[in-house]
């Protein structure tokens, strides 16, 4: 089978939307070898018609992207409304949710497409960072404060190091994101080349940490 024949069978008979596809089943479908199945569903992916759910994931799970024609939006927009779709549907009654559901799924389908081209953007470095995170929650909860979150967000979008202060220590943290344990929510990141954990509801208080020599001004000479 030719190769332009394969990569529209994938597309059109063996990608689903719902249900994942791995590399092994291609394999074995069409008895070709693990490189040839992944350098097909990546060529699949470049044309905007397939997408990997957890590229690090062993085995990697792969989807057709939902096509939403009707509704055109940017990146930004389609991140921001699919960190609150599960906040609005909870809030919503069924049928009101069921009305505008569709917007949702093109942010959805516009996210698959454009993420891959746009990997290294502050807005997919956030997604990344607090994507498995109800963030709506844990504020109303106020499992975090407020000047402390909106310090964690800006340093998660420009990757940039914080300084955070607790009652018991003092720590500067880099590579930050947000994760959920229990239930509770946690800044994880690097400090001095160790993986760390801190309780975001402990954190007294957060600011951008800056090179010493940024930290006082020069005295006049």
């Amino acid at each position: 089978m030719k190769n332009t024949e394969r990569l529209f069978m994938i597309a059109k008979e063996v990608l689903s939307v719902f249900n994942p596809t791995t590399i092994k089943q291609l394999v074995e479908q069409f008895g070709v070898s693990e490189n040839t199945a992944k350098n097909d569903l990546l060529e699949l992916e470049s044309q905007g018609v397939a997408y990997c759910a957890n590229p690090n994931g062993k085995p990697q799970l792969w989807f057709a992207v939902q096509n939403s024609p009707s509704l055109e939006m940017t990146l930004e927009l389609a991140i921001a409304l699919s960190l609150v779709s599960k906040s609005v549907q909870r809030i919503l009654p069924p049928e009101i949710y069921r009305s505008i559901e569709h917007v949702f799924d093109a942010a959805n389908a516009t996210c698959q497409k454009k993420r891959t081209a746009n990997h290294q953007s502050k807005v997919i470095r956030f997604e990344r960072a607090v994507g498995n995170v109800d963030l709506n929650m844990h504020t109303v909860l106020n499992n975090i404060r407020p000047d402390v979150f909106n310090t964690v967000k800006s340093a998660i979008c420009s990757d940039c190091e914080l300084h955070f202060k607790t009652p018991d220590l003092n720590i500067v943290v880099s590579r930050i994101s947000l994760i959920e344990l229990k239930g509770q929510l946690f800044i994880r990141g690097m400090s001095e080349g160790k993986q760390c954990h801190l309780a975001a509801s402990d954190i007294l208080a957060a600011r951008e940490s800056k090179p010493l020599w940024q930290e006082s001004p020069r005295r006049a000479a």
